[in-house]
């Protein structure tokens, strides 16, 4: 008897008897998503997101707000989607690690996604972190240095088909934590870490900030004066962690935390802002039981008011979500993450994040 694997994303094992004639043996499951690391939405309607897999990376898409999704690229050569920007004509930049090197890739799709494109990072650029698109064509990236201690950023100004190493001074953040960067405009971008870096004229020249000693990470920046950036802390027992939301109105030079005392939050993984005064971050956290055995669930914080005040929002089920995108001027947001069983989940508000409705994620 001769068995055959046929297909990729269902794979069907037939074997063969000694007649010849084929009969089906049993079915391979299908590769599963275990985590929805990064979404982007360019509108209400057209939103792609980045995903895990066991053994690789696909990219994934909607055109109806999160109804309804598709793959649209799946490939072993990339361990994990850890960013990803969309702007409107269907442009998107998304990157990733990967599978072997030290070299981060770059994904790029000028057709909403019916083709991608690989290109290489500068070796600078190790281990990609965070991604900020202004505009079509000009995008930055920051993420760990080839010394896994120092910030390094790259830029491209063709769309994503050349990245550039860009010189900035040394800025480094805590272990647990990861670099973030927002451009609100194609000349203002800002670095965060022990510290933040900002630019006014596309990196020419770059001025440091202190923050306190406070490593912060996700950062968005709805305006060149307006900015919002998580800080963690993190530990291997959810009820030691605490999370802070640190805003500022001067385009990075004065930080304040503004989210008083969450209670049981875990984490925040990502912070999007539809408005200059309103924004949704998303993460999670926890019920404290007796013995240690907390019980975990996902959850969002939201202000409609520049910052000063908060409201947290607990979602139903036992997920944790890594990021968020909430389209701009709308009430729109889709946030992504993993069950606590190990696949992905998506989950979509229409009220800037007062209410959650979980999507189905696709099958591959």
């Amino acid at each position: 008897m001769r068995t055959v694997w046929s297909g990729m994303a269902a794979a069907v094992v037939l074997s063969t008897l000694a007649t010849g004639a084929w009969v089906a043996a049993s079915a391979a499951p299908a590769p599963k998503l275990t985590v929805v690391s990064a979404v982007s939405c360019a509108s209400t309607n057209d939103c792609w997101a980045g995903a895990d897999l066991a053994d690789g990376a696909t990219i994934i898409a909607t055109t109806d707000g999160g109804a309804s999704w598709h793959v649209q690229y799946t490939t072993t050569r990339l361990s994990g989607i850890s960013a990803i920007d969309c702007t409107s004509g269907g442009h998107c930049v998304a990157i990733a690690s990967a599978t072997e090197g030290t070299t981060a890739t770059f994904l790029t799709t000028t057709d909403g996604g019916t083709a991608w494109e690989l290109y290489p990072a500068p070796k600078s650029l190790a281990i990609p972190e965070s991604l900020a698109c202004p505009s079509r064509l000009d995008c930055w990236a920051v993420g760990l240095a080839v010394n896994r201690v120092d910030a390094a950023v790259a830029r491209t100004t063709d769309g994503g088909a050349a990245w550039v190493p860009q010189p900035i001074p040394p800025l480094v953040t805590a272990m647990s934590a990861e670099f973030g960067i927002s451009c609100p405009s194609v000349v203002d971008c800002l670095v965060t870490g022990e510290g933040v870096l900002a630019t006014d004229n596309a990196g020419k020249t770059w001025a440091k900030h202190a923050v306190g000693g406070v490593p912060l990470g996700p950062v968005t920046c709805p305006s060149t004066r307006d900015c919002y950036a998580i800080f963690d802390v993190t530990s291997a027992i959810p009820a030691n962690e605490e999370t802070f939301v640190y805003t500022s109105t001067d385009g990075g030079l004065k930080w304040a935390d503004t989210l008083p005392d969450p209670t049981d939050v875990s984490g925040l993984g990502g912070i999007s802002c539809p408005s200059t005064a309103t924004c949704v971050a998303v993460g999670g956290g926890f019920t404290p039981r007796p013995g240690g055995s907390d019980t975990l669930y996902a959850l969002s914080e939201t202000t409609t008011a520049g910052g000063r005040k908060w409201a947290e929002v607990k979602l139903a089920g036992d997920r944790y979500l890594y990021g968020d995108s909430c389209a701009w001027a709308t009430t729109f947001c889709l946030a992504v993450g993993a069950l606590n069983d190990g696949s992905g989940a998506i989950v979509r508000s229409t009220d800037d994040g007062v209410t959650w409705a979980a999507e189905r994620v696709p099958d591959l």
